[in-house]
């Protein structure tokens, strides 16, 4: 059983979660500009502070669910659920890494760049983006009645994780050109993820007593 403490900060997590993805989209696509490749010198250190705190609220959320929907008679969601929150939790701790480096003047060492330092943590974390998609959908499937998550954040639980999970499988397989990814990043991580879990806020604020 979730308490009131754990049901508000979840709920304030979640609309962090949302709040964050929204300006992810405004500094990659408006400040740093889609075209931009590697590090960016100018917004480096803006866009690490937001991914910081977008991926530490997902974490959040990942944990306080467990017991919003008592995960703990549901083996396999907890499962998922827990590598879920491990990849989300290096992704945590690397986001301001590369504004680090860049900033740092060796300290942080001089073996990687900036660039390759944000690299890696697409490359470490991509089996990520695997399990939580599943995690997602079997989530989303399993509160579609409305009960706990609101019936349309269900809806878009199950269409993000679908999108994502089809486009990851198909770059995995070279079947799509990377040309889709900013259709991707709005439709699925910026619209439909983000109101997944402005659903899950809904849910954590009726558990809030």
């Amino acid at each position: 059983m979730i308490t009131t403490s754990e049901a508000r900060l979840g709920r304030n997590m979640a609309i962090l979660v949302v709040a964050t993805a929204i300006l992810q989209l405004l500094i990659g696509f408006v400040l740093i500009g889609p075209d931009t490749e590697g590090y960016s010198n100018d917004w480096g250190l803006l866009n690490g502070v937001v991914t910081f705190a977008n991926s530490f609220g997902q974490v959040a959320v990942l944990i306080f669910a467990m017991k919003l929907f008592d995960m703990d008679n549901n083996p396999l969601l907890r499962l998922l659920g827990t590598i879920a929150i491990i990849g989300t939790t290096i992704s945590t701790t690397i986001a301001i890494s590369p504004a680090a480096h860049a900033a740092a003047g060796g300290w942080t060492g001089t073996s990687f760049t900036p660039t390759q330092i944000l690299d890696m943590d697409g490359a470490i974390t991509y089996g990520t983006w695997f399990v939580f998609p599943v995690w997602v959908l079997l989530v989303s499937l399993q509160e579609r009645g409305g009960n706990v998550l609101p019936s349309w954040g269900s809806l878009a639980g199950i269409g993000a994780s679908i999108l994502i999970l089809v486009v990851n499988l198909g770059f995995l397989f070279s079947l799509l050109p990377e040309t889709i990814v900013p259709f991707v990043w709005i439709v699925g991580g910026v619209i439909l993820y983000p109101t997944f879990v402005f659903g899950m806020s809904r849910a954590f604020a009726s558990k809030i007593n």
